[in-house]
């Protein structure tokens, strides 16, 4: 071991050319750990030859590379995953649609309501982010479902926000001594979701920057979602509690008669919000009925079943 060592080898190289890991290379020319113990060493002040200045951790301890991958696994896994047939039927039968609001019906809650709806926003952009896109791999139908899941983002966010700034905001302005302000920075972070929106339905899903607007998406709702819980727990401390029912049930009634896309508005003006959204929405819905929306899809979860099932787009208050 000693000769090798002198002959310049290191000790991992040694080690392999005796078939001896580097630590027990090291221990055998040196009669010391290869572990920066101090309990076994040599004596003090007598020369060991083959020391090594500094820690020798590396070699009682080589680092180790754990593939995370590998390609015969997964084949594996994708035959035997073909050959199950009710695992096949179960991948058949969902999509990236929420589940059912749990409690809906029980309340008219301004603050449950408007919770229900982040609640599935925030499910959406999960199922969203767990989808591969074209940065990581993704293959064509999971870059389409990633298109389909963006699209059913923008029919909830469209509906809610029109009520929002029909319903909600007003409120908070009436009730909150800062309402002005809190309302005001809700439609600029709203304008914000609207415009990149807009920007992303133009846009294909084996586009880099259709990856990077997921991206902004998600960071600019999130948010956003945390900004209007603050708000409205805040609305629950002081507005009344048939107040806070009244306004929830005009908000769910009238999200069946909104827009399912998102339109400009003059942000911290309600009165303009109005005024634009309204004509907007039945020509919204003629369009959704005429058209082959991606949202109708539902993100399929596999290859082929897009367009496959019966499933009415929701419009109104299921869509919460």
């Amino acid at each position: 071991m000693l000769e090798l060592v002198r002959a310049g080898r290191t000790y991992e190289e040694a080690g392999h050319e005796l078939g001896v890991p580097p630590g027990q290379a090291y221990m055998i020319a040196t009669g010391t750990p290869a572990d920066a113990s101090t309990e076994i060493g040599p004596e003090p002040g007598r020369r060991v030859e083959g020391l090594l200045d500094g820690s020798t951790q590396h070699l009682a301890n080589p680092p180790t590379s754990v593939p995370e991958r590998d390609g015969s696994v997964e084949e594996w896994m994708r035959r035997r995953a073909s050959a199950d047939a009710q695992m096949q039927r179960a991948a058949a039968a969902r999509t990236a649609e929420p589940p059912p609001v749990q409690g809906e019906g029980r309340t008219t809650d301004i603050v449950s309501v408007v919770g229900w709806d982040h609640n599935q926003v925030k499910y959406l952009l999960a199922e969203l982010e767990a989808v591969p896109g074209v940065r990581q791999g993704g293959r064509p139908d999971q870059l389409q479902q990633r298109f389909s899941i963006v699209d059913m983002v923008r029919v909830r966010l469209s509906a809610h926000e029109t009520m929002e700034e029909e319903y909600l905001w007003p409120a908070v302005r009436r009730v909150l001594p800062d309402g002005d302000g809190l309302a005001g920075t809700a439609l600029t972070q709203e304008q914000e979701g609207k415009d990149l929106l807009q920007a992303m339905a133009a846009m294909s899903p084996e586009q880099d920057r259709f990856d990077e607007s997921v991206d902004r998406l998600a960071l600019a709702l999130r948010r956003h979602v945390a900004f209007e819980d603050m708000v409205l727990l805040r609305l629950y401390e002081s507005m009344p509690d048939q107040e806070r029912e009244d306004l929830g049930r005009n908000f769910l009634v009238g999200k069946s008669h909104a827009p399912t896309r998102p339109h400009p508005y003059a942000p911290g003006s309600p009165t303009a919000d109005k005024v634009a959204a309204g004509p907007a929405a039945p020509l919204d819905k003629l369009a959704d009925a005429a058209g082959d929306r991606q949202a109708r899809d539902q993100g399929p979860a596999v290859p082929g079943l897009a367009g496959q099932t019966e499933a009415a787009l929701p419009d109104d208050e299921d869509a919460g």
